[in-house]
């Protein structure tokens, strides 16, 4: 089987790869402990590159068609997510009043549970099958990597975030596309 690369993709995510590490090497630099934090974020922008590259939603199961995402929903997490992500940061740079506790061993935690957020993911992706069970696996997948950015940025705001806004998303968006699977079976 042929590989086909995306120039233009590939190029780009070169490009912001490049870029975010430089500037979050700054950003974070100048603060005690940023190290882990810093490979987190990097980690976590390998992946999203990758996710862009292979265009992949990944908040989002790839096995329904376009036309069966629900926008609101979607468009409600992307922002979610991102947001956590600025919070994670703002954390370590500003608030650091809402910082767990300024130990590396969350940020280490952080990201051994955002690889197994990914591997998970991933797997649930690779499944021959399509049911309940796997639509719970891929977002039981997404619930760990938005919990590993809390401990990933060490951030106990973060923490109750993910607990507020972000759960209660993952959960509409469950149960959107289990009764979608079960209305019609892909």
């Amino acid at each position: 089987m042929k590989m086909h690369i995306n120039f233009k993709r590939l190029i780009w995510n070169i490009f912001v790869l490049l870029y975010s590490g430089l500037f979050f090497y700054n950003c974070l630099s100048p603060y005690k402990n940023w190290l882990f934090s810093y490979l987190y974020t990097m980690f976590l922008i390998l992946w999203l590159c990758k996710e862009y590259y292979q265009k992949n939603l990944f908040f989002q199961p790839n096995y329904f068609p376009d036309e069966m995402h629900n926008y609101l929903l979607r468009g409600l997490f992307a922002l979610f997510f991102y947001s956590s992500f600025v919070f994670g940061i703002i954390t370590i740079v500003w608030w650091h009043n809402y910082q767990i506790l300024n130990l590396p061993v969350f940020p280490i935690i952080g990201i051994v549970l955002l690889v197994y957020g990914i591997v998970l993911r991933e797997r649930s992706f690779r499944m021959n099958k399509r049911d309940k069970q796997t639509i719970s696996q891929f977002y039981f997948s997404i619930i760990i990597v938005i919990f590993s950015m809390a401990l990933g940025y060490n951030s106990y705001f973060l923490l109750i975030y993910d607990i507020i806004v972000g759960l209660p998303l993952i959960y509409l968006q469950s149960q959107y596309y289990t009764k979608k699977f079960e209305m019609k079976h892909f």
